[in-house]
């Protein structure tokens, strides 16, 4: 009975040696195969990894040159552009240089009834060429300059006017208000009086005299001073 006893706890040991034997054994077969597998994949992807940075680097290449023909094309851009705007700026200043302050009419002694400033019928039709004339130069401001001779005025209470600065400048006036009634904008017109202060004749005769009384109107590009 003993011997039959010892003889199983043999068997059972034995067979539990066997059995640790296999459990150890397992994971180093496990081992080996996953090894195996890790070898077999990274020889599987390598040419593809390969493959995929070939194709990487191409595509980051073919973008930078992309990226330096858009910065070459601005820049010749950004040339053409700068030249142009100078060219522009040019021709502008040329332009401005032709514009020069020019006398657009005179209205003489006849265009006012003697003493008054009340202006003569037969002068309105001249009056309205210097409309068309205004309007078609929007660059230019209307300066109006009423002048005359050097005789005294009389005074009287019926007069609007004291002395020949104040018969100048109501002259001139009177011609501004028929231009703005016919359409060109008060804001574009100054009026001055220089009464006797500006002969263009010898006040010692009539028909000097004659020459000084008058009313001018001129045209002066904006950007030039009067």
């Amino acid at each position: 009975m003993r011997n039959f006893i010892i003889g199983l706890s043999v068997l059972f040991l034995s067979l539990s040696g066997i059995i640790t034997f296999k459990a150890l054994e397992i994971p180093a077969e496990d081992t080996r195969y996953q090894n195996n597998l890790k070898v077999v994949k990274s020889k599987d992807l390598s040419p593809k990894s390969e493959d995929v940075s070939g194709q990487l680097a191409k595509e980051q290449a073919a973008n930078r040159a992309l990226v330096e023909k858009l910065q070459a094309t601005i820049a010749t851009l950004e040339d053409k552009l700068s030249n142009k705007i100078e060219e522009t700026q040019a021709n502008v200043e040329t332009e401005r240089s032709k514009k020069t302050a020019r006398v657009l009419a005179v209205f003489g002694d006849g265009a006012f009834r003697t003493g008054q400033v009340v202006i003569n019928k037969g002068l309105m039709n001249a009056v309205k060429e210097s409309v068309r004339d205004i309007l078609a130069s929007p660059d230019y401001r209307v300066i109006i300059e009423g002048h005359t001779d050097n005789m005294p005025i009389k005074l009287s209470s019926g007069k609007q006017y004291r002395d020949n600065l104040d018969l100048s400048f109501l002259r001139a006036k009177a011609i501004a208000n028929i231009l703005v009634k016919y359409g060109i904008s008060r804001e574009r017109i100054s009026v001055i009086g220089y009464g006797d202060t500006r002969p263009i004749a010898s006040n010692e005769t009539n028909e000097g005299r004659a020459k000084n009384r008058r009313v001018e109107v001129k045209l002066i590009p904006e950007d030039k001073e009067f």
